[in-house]
């Protein structure tokens, strides 16, 4: 049976495998939602069952479908910035340092000690922690259909996300050349002072530049797309230049023209295009290429790791909202609420896990090894299911209270 589809991949026209791929990438997310499973799972199935390991209907490192998931990865980052309005974030921003020093502290520290007891060296023990350290807020969909997203826990806990974010990818910033060159004090140095001016240089001149180019772009989608891809494509070369990794420049670049962007309609078509083409391209290529035996081997034989990695998470996630909860005050269930939203660890967090794996130094060493790569995998399924299940019962737990 295998063998007979197999065989009917490989002699059908490109326009029938082009039709099976884009139906495979709109329904398969679909199905696995309505499952409670997150949809970039769905995706990385997608390419592990077509890839070299699958049906073959996806090359490894086959120039296409890199060159889709590289643009992907970029978008992917791109749109974590753009959902920071940073105008937004100034409204609770006392109450969200407060949340996001506990929520970043916590997690980063348990992960630093997490690779140490497993034998990881500082810098790759530290960026465990980096890993746990982020959030991605997959239930507030939930929230805002339930009319809770203006509640105030809820608002702390978005601000507190995106600083969370900006710190880790900071951090992330200076690791990983650190990890490819070697440490020096000289070169250290050197790359803090280009992090220090990179950083402001992009959110200030593109925030400028957004707004002065919008209003001349006028109402033409088009032109406002071009230049939003421009705006990505400079960030991440910009990056590049100045020994960042791409998808930290990306990140800056959504984080800088997020708030001049001039309506809507805009991200919606950004988010279409992105979110139907290359993000997607991104999970596919990651799944192409996973290798099931190893992974299943590595789980086995790093059964202890993977199950400490995502405990540390889920522990130290929930106690920094429980405490940092109980001192601005909120009700029990807003404060497991705010764990529960900053439990899971899904897009952002696999973009930088695989950079970081990608990142050899000059001994061929990698900034995290495959043990690591696969329980950020299993991470993530265990995050997304249990923060979704957690907030949906907890919020509605809420809207209980209230009447």
């Amino acid at each position: 049976m295998l063998e007979a589809i197999q065989h009917f991949f490989e002699n059908a026209s490109v326009m029938v495998r082009f039709v099976f791929v884009f139906g495979l990438v709109l329904l398969a997310p679909k199905i696995f939602q309505r499952l409670k499973l997150p949809g970039v799972l769905a995706l990385i199935l997608v390419g592990l069952a077509f890839g070299p390991r699958g049906l073959h209907l996806f090359r490894e490192n086959g120039e296409v479908l890199m060159f889709f998931a590289i643009l992907g990865k970029l978008l992917l980052l791109f749109f974590s910035g753009l959902d920071i309005e940073l105008d937004e974030l100034k409204r609770n921003i006392g109450k969200s340092l407060r949340l996001a020093a506990f929520s970043f502290v916590l997690p980063t520290v348990g992960g630093v000690l997490v690779g140490f007891l497993f034998g990881y060296g500082f810098l790759s023990a530290l960026m465990v922690g980096i890993l746990l350290s982020s959030h991605s807020i997959i239930a507030y969909p939930i929230l805002v259909n339930l009319g809770l997203a203006r509640r105030e826990s809820v608002a702390v806990t978005v601000g507190a996300t995106a600083i969370t974010d900006i710190v880790s990818l900071v951090l992330f910033a200076i690791c990983l050349p650190i990890h490819t060159t070697g440490f020096q004090w000289s070169q250290f140095l050197i790359q803090l002072a280009f992090i220090a001016a990179f950083i402001p240089a992009i959110i200030v001149s593109f925030r400028w530049l957004g707004t002065r180019i919008f209003k001349r772009l006028g109402d033409d989608p088009a032109e406002q797309m071009i230049f939003l891809l421009l705006v990505v494509g400079v960030a991440a070369e910009g990056a590049e230049l100045v020994n960042m990794d791409p998808i930290i420049g990306a990140f800056l670049a959504g984080l800088a023209v997020s708030s001049t962007l001039p309506n809507k309609g805009i991200r919606a078509q950004l988010d279409t295009l992105g979110n139907t083409l290359f993000v997607p391209a991104f999970f596919i290529s990651l799944g192409v290429l996973i290798d099931p035996a190893t992974v299943m081997e590595t789980v086995q034989t790093n059964f202890w790791l993977v199950l400490m990695v995502s405990g540390i998470l889920i522990g130290t996630k929930l106690l920094a909202g429980w405490w940092a909860g109980g001192l601005l005050r909120y009700s029990k269930t807003d404060r497991l609420l705010i764990g529960s939203l900053t439990i899971p660890q899904v897009s952002s967090t696999l973009a930088v896990a695989l950079v970081a794996y990608e990142s050899l130094n000059q001994q061929g060493e990698r900034l995290i090894d495959a043990a690591l790569l696969n329980s950020i995998l299993v991470l993530m399924v265990v995050t997304a299911l249990l923060g979704t299940i957690l907030s949906q019962r907890l919020a509605n737990k809420i809207l209980e209270q209230q009447t």
